[in-house]
């Protein structure tokens, strides 16, 4: 079962907290400068390691955990705890000006009905007074609604409303922790056992690696990939030339290290867990090119620059680049759609 963790501060985290995060888990995703997301997932915390760990942190600071982001986010940062009923629902560690809110398993449904709906954050403000209008006022209301009629009242996005009510909230924990690297990792509680639901995870993967090298205005410039079968791990990776944040070429790249991983075993699958690890990190920059400056080109450097040249389009679009008729010079190129330019030697 998973394990997350959400760290809310009063004051902004630094490093020597991030670095002490790092001791525990290697997925450590920084939520704004005063939060932090934690995947403790097969890892046996205990009491002490939280208390050790918080005591980096600067002012009062209160932790949720859960079996999903969702509602170890809401245990952070809800005003009002609903009452524990009889069975427990949660339970809170305090300790100097710090504090533990810990969702027992599979109580998160139970834990988030009692909540007002604006605890859950992912709705909008006018949601709310639209739901409210409707006469829902808890998230345990929103909960019993059967998902058409959410979708119906919100539109498409009632299907994903509908499941974070009921506590479902599958989307991994990112290692965005240390600046310079992004580590994707998924565990399946059961077998992956076809080629078709591992590339639909690669598409998912894909779409929510570019999102955040968007956000870090980057591109990676090598990719690797390890898949775990049992207890037995195989990575393969990848150099860009040029580095890439396009979804589509990241999901191309994944699926084509996939395949060399593959070779390795028999034909079936059985894929217990993977990791993506995204690296060598630099900021996107644009620059125009100079194409009417005559500046003669040696015959030594004019084939590296055509290979590395020829490279970048390929990692750009794989599959699509065919080569033709070298020529010579850029200028007889210029030439063929401005006839009033000179030659050089002209």
């Amino acid at each position: 079962m998973r394990r997350i963790s959400f760290w809310h501060a009063s004051q902004p985290l630094h490093d020597g907290f991030y670095n002490a995060c790092m001791d525990l888990t290697p997925l450590v995703e920084p939520s704004g400068i005063s939060s932090v997301y934690l995947d403790l997932t097969g890892s046996k915390i205990k009491k002490s390691q939280i208390k050790q760990l918080a005591s980096h942190a600067d002012g009062p600071l209160r932790i949720g955990m859960a079996a999903s982001r969702l509602a170890a986010h809401i245990a952070a940062v809800a005003d009002c705890l609903p009452p524990a009923n009889r069975d427990k629902d949660y339970r809170i560690h305090s300790w100097s000006d710090r504090e533990l809110v810990e969702i027992l398993p599979h109580r998160e449904v139970s834990f988030l009905a009692a909540l007002p709906l604006e605890c859950l954050y992912p709705l909008e403000r006018s949601q709310v007074k639209r739901l409210r209008r409707t006469g829902f006022d808890r998230i345990g209301d929103v909960a019993a609604l059967p998902p058409y009629e959410l979708v119906r009242l919100l539109g498409e996005e009632g299907l994903l409303i509908s499941n974070l009510a009921r506590g479902i909230d599958n989307t991994p924990v990112m290692g965005l922790y240390p600046p310079h690297r992004i580590l994707y990792q998924l565990n399946f509680e059961s077998e992956l056992d076809n080629e078709v639901s591992l590339r639909g995870i690669f598409y998912q993967a894909a779409d929510q690696l570019s999102a955040q090298l968007r956000r870090k205005n980057s591109v990676c410039q090598r990719i690797s990939l390890e898949l775990q079968r049992d207890t037995h791990k195989a990575q393969a990776q990848r150099l860009l030339q040029a580095g890439s944040q396009d979804s589509q070429f990241l999901h191309h790249v994944l699926e084509g290290l996939s395949k060399n991983i593959m070779t390795q075993y028999a034909a079936e699958y059985r894929i217990t867990g993977l990791t993506i690890i995204l690296d060598q990190l630099a900021p996107l920059s644009w620059s125009q090119p100079d194409l009417f400056s005559c500046r003669r080109i040696s015959s030594a450097e004019e084939k590296p620059r055509l290979d590395q040249a020829l490279t970048r389009l390929e990692n750009r679009f794989p599959g699509f680049l065919t080569r033709g008729i070298a020529i010579a010079r850029r200028e007889q190129v210029l030439a063929l759609w401005d006839p009033w330019r000179l030659t050089p030697h002209e």
